[in-house]
């Protein structure tokens, strides 16, 4: 199977180019996608200048349009592989990661890399964040159940045709697209597996996550209304004759 990996980009200039190279080195026969909002500090611009003469890299910029869910989105539409990736480009997810997630979609439709699968862990900084980040994700597979672990993972390989089946939706606010998105997978019969990994920090720059505290709780309590909303469609499926 051939692959893609696709990288939502703001403000990356920094860490964009190693992170590229990282791929290429541990995939190999792979196409990287670059998607960025248009940056101020011309992440684009770096991509296209560093990868000119490597057809497997290159950068989409996106003028007038901004948002994770729908970069992705428009990554997966603006690549070839048979097996889409996807993970944040700041380094705080390990190249080395994806050779595994595209190999486990083999006998699976998702692979998801976790940080609460068996053998893996959240090596971030803030004890803060990596306990939030724990009690979201318990709440999520207490709510929903099936094999997921670490519904925000954001760092997923999906076969193109289940992509096909069980579409990004644009119209999240930020990581609230990967619970509904493995949540649907699920729902959808769908295998899905996951992949222990160590999350790390970021290289430089600024979380895009949660760069305040104020932040970092609206968007934890996003993410726990998706859940309890997810949950609540599930079960009026459940009640229908």
């Amino acid at each position: 199977m051939t692959a893609s990996v696709v990288l939502p980009t703001y403000n990356e200039r920094d860490v964009i180019v190693g992170v590229v190279g990282e791929i290429l080195d541990a995939v190999g026969d792979v196409e990287v996608l670059v998607v960025d909002d248009d940056s101020p500090d011309r992440t684009w611009e770096a991509v296209g200048t560093a990868f000119a003469r490597d057809g497997r890299a290159r950068a989409l910029r996106r003028v007038g349009c901004r948002g994770l869910p729908s970069a992705i989105a428009d990554g997966i539409a603006s690549t070839r592989g048979d097996v889409v990736v996807w993970l944040d480009a700041d380094g705080s997810m390990p190249a080395d990661v994806i050779p595994r997630l595209v190999a486990a979609t083999a006998d699976a439709d998702v692979a998801v890399a976790s940080r609460y699968a068996a053998g893996g862990r959240d090596a971030r900084a803030s004890a803060a964040r990596v306990l939030a980040s724990r009690a979201i994700n318990a709440f999520g597979t207490l709510s929903l159940g099936g094999p997921v672990r670490d519904w925000t993972s954001g760092f997923v390989a999906a076969r193109r045709s289940a992509l096909a089946r069980v579409p990004i939706r644009a119209d999240h606010v930020y990581g609230d697209y990967c619970i509904d998105f493995l949540h649907r997978a699920c729902r959808q019969g769908l295998r899905v597996v996951e992949v222990p990994y160590a999350c790390v920090e970021r290289r430089a720059g600024t979380t895009k996550t949660s760069p305040s505290l104020r932040r970092f709780a609206a968007l934890g309590l996003r993410y726990i209304q998706t859940i309890r909303r997810l949950r609540r469609e599930h079960r009026t499926e459940e009640d229908r004759p």
